[in-house]
């Protein structure tokens, strides 16, 4: 199956249906979640066969696009059990529940023991986590989390100097680094009333972690 077979599925997802402003909850569009994925699994071969964590997996197309580049497993976790729902009824409709498990957690409160995972296996996570434009801050728990969990680590920030500058120094105190800093603009559909346009183009930042050596 090619990119554009997996975007146009993709595209055919549920999307929120109420979606919660305080949660920043937007879903990524079909091209931007395809293209962070092709990505991860084919410039740096950090998908195929891997565990994938997704966090704040909201409906799921990030971990529906993992499953379809072969993905051993995807953990899917929200906060939002309304999102989760609309996930699970996406990969039932195709076929994908062997591949993704959904868990309604708090990122904060999410915890998974190493010692129960099958031995040497592969450990990625991808997110898009809030950008902080609601609550401040909202995204370090995703990268604390993600740093914990992972070998390998994907997150979508805003382009920003200060962003930037700010998880670079971030992400040493967990002795971990940047290894790329892709730029890549990326689509946001109307998702609340106070939007007047249908969709919106904004600047990001997609961040590959690595764990210090």
């Amino acid at each position: 199956m090619n990119k554009k077979e997996i975007i146009s599925i993709i595209q055919n997802t549920d999307t929120f249906t109420n979606p919660k402003i305080e949660l920043e909850q937007y879903c990524i569009d079909a091209t931007s979640a395809v293209d962070l994925i092709y990505l991860a699994g084919f410039e740096f071969d950090d998908i195929k066969n891997h565990l994938i964590f997704d966090l704040g997996a909201g409906t799921g197309r990030l971990s529906i696009v993992c499953a379809y580049f072969k993905a051993k497993y995807v953990i899917s976790v929200d906060i939002d059990w309304t999102a989760l729902k609309i996930l699970k009824n996406n990969i039932q409709q195709l076929e994908l529940e062997k591949y993704i498990l959904p868990i309604c957690s708090d990122i904060k409160n999410f915890e998974i023991s190493k010692s129960k995972l099958p031995h040497n296996l592969n450990i990625t996570t991808i997110m898009n986590p809030p950008f902080g434009v609601q609550r401040r801050t909202a995204d370090r728990i995703f990268l604390e989390k993600a740093f914990f969990l992972s070998e390998v680590v994907y997150s979508i920030h805003l382009a920003n100097k200060k962003i930037r500058q700010f998880i670079s120094k971030y992400v040493t105190e967990f002795n971990w680094k940047i290894d790329n800093i892709i730029p890549y603009n990326m689509v946001l559909q109307r998702s609340f009333p106070f939007h007047s346009q249908k969709t919106k183009k904004i600047d990001v930042d997609i961040f590959r972690f690595i764990k210090n050596r």
